[in-house]
C-alpha cells in the first residue's frame, strides 16, 4: 500500500470515528435518540463519505501517487517518462532510458517493479538538473497524462530550486486535474509546453 493510500484510508477512518464519537456524546449527554429515518441517513452519509475518500485514489492514478517513488501504473509512467525526455532535448543523453519512442518505455514498465520504475524516474530527474532543453508543442492524450506530466515538471522544478509563480505551478494537483477536464486540449498542451520552456531557462542556484 503507497503512502496516498495509508493516508486516505486514515481519513475514511478518522471519519467513521468521528460519527461514532458524535452517537456517543449524544447518549452521555442524555439527548434525545434520533428518529429511525434521521439516524439511518446519518449512517449512509458517513458510509458516503469513507467511500468517496477511498475511491478518490482509483479515479487519478496521478494523484493517487504523488509524493511515492513507486510508480503503480504503467500510464503513469510512460507519461512521465516521456515528458522528462522532451525536456532533455538537446543533451544528447543516450540509451534506452531516453528513448523518444513511449512503447519502449510501456514495454520496459511492464516487465519492471513499481520501485525500478520509480528509481528509473528519479535517475532521469536527477540528469535533467545538469542539462536541460525545449521540444515546443507535443500532444496530450488526456487529463490523466496531462497531470503525470505536470507531476514531473514539479518534481523537476523542485529540485531545481527555481521559484516559478502563477496557478500554472501550483502543488494542487486536483486542481489540475479539474481545469484539464475544462479546456480543451490545445490549452494543455500550451500550458504543457510553457512548464517545459520555462524549465529549461530556469538558471540552477550555486
Amino acid at each position: 500500500m503507497q503512502r496516498g493510500d495509508l493516508r486516505t484510508v486514515g481519513l475514511a477512518m478518522d471519519l467513521a470515528a468521528n460519527g461514532r464519537l458524535v452517537q456517543k456524546r449524544r447518549r452521555a449527554d442524555g439527548a434525545r435518540r434520533p428518529s429511525p429515518s434521521a439516524e439511518k441517513m446519518m449512517k449512509s452519509f458517513f458510509r458516503l463519505a469513507v467511500v468517496s475518500a477511498i475511491s478518490g485514489l482509483w479515479a487519478y492514478p496521478a494523484l493517487a501517487q504523488f509524493g511515492s517513488l513507486a510508480i503503480d501504473s504503467c500510464d503513469d509512467y510512460v507519461a512521465r517518462a516521456t515528458s522528462q525526455v522532451q525536456i532533455a532535448a538537446g543533451c544528447n543523453f543516450g540509451g534506452p532510458r531516453w528513448s523518444l519512442d513511449s512503447v519502449e518505455h510501456m514495454n520496459w514498465c511492464k516487465r519492471a517493479s513499481p520501485k525500478d520504475r520509480g528509481r528509473e524516474y528519479e535517475e532521469r530527474r536527477k540528469s535533467l538538473i545538469g542539462c536541460r532543453g525545449d521540444s515546443g508543442v507535443v500532444p496530450v492524450a488526456n487529463c490523466n497524462e496531462y497531470a503525470a506530466r505536470f507531476r514531473s515538471q514539479l518534481d523537476l522544478a523542485k529540485s531545481l530550486g527555481c521559484s516559478f509563480q502563477g496557478m500554472r505551478w501550483s502543488e494542487n494537483l486536483v486542481q489540475h486535474m479539474h481545469w484539464c477536464n475544462r479546456t480543451d486540449a490545445s490549452r494543455h498542451e500550451y500550458e504543457d509546453a510553457a512548464r517545459r520552456k520555462e524549465l529549461a531557462e530556469c538558471k540552477v542556484p550555486k
